[in-house]
């Protein structure tokens, strides 16, 4: 990330505008998530320089709920659908502050804002990526 803000200074000026990073964060493509928990990688370099984090596919186009387990989900948050405890944990990795999402049905968004909207700890986002990696 420093040598992004480096070029984006050469490019545009000490003054440049880029203030955030898009990439997929999810429970699949879990590395991003691994490493921002170790307050590594992008996410933890880019919140390092002050730039805000958009996550990309957490659901993973649509697959992530077909692939995750109602227990995961009920690891993440008790009682939650699979695809809710998904984007709960996504919008609670350390350094995410929006997490983007796509849908035109107006129910799948009320459901995605209240997920946002909660949060869980890292202890247990730490236990889900644990567990996930013990099934590979």
């Amino acid at each position: 990330m420093q040598r992004l803000n480096r070029l984006a200074t050469e490019a545009a000026g000490g003054d440049h505008h880029l203030r955030v990073i898009q990439l997929p964060v999810s429970l699949v493509m879990d590395g991003h998530f691994t490493e921002a928990l170790r307050g590594s990688g992008p996410i933890g370099a880019a919140n390092e320089v002050g730039w805000d984090v958009h996550a990309s596919a957490p659901l993973r186009g649509g697959e992530l709920p077909h692939l995750a387990t109602p227990e995961i989900a009920e690891l993440i948050s008790p009682g939650a659908e699979v695809a809710a405890a998904c984007l709960i944990a996504v919008a609670s990795c350390p350094g995410v502050s929006k997490v983007l999402l796509a849908t035109s049905d107006p129910a799948c968004w009320a459901d995605a804002l209240a997920a946002v909207r909660a949060e869980v700890s890292r202890d247990t986002l730490r236990t889900v990526l644990d567990v996930l990696a013990a099934c590979d």
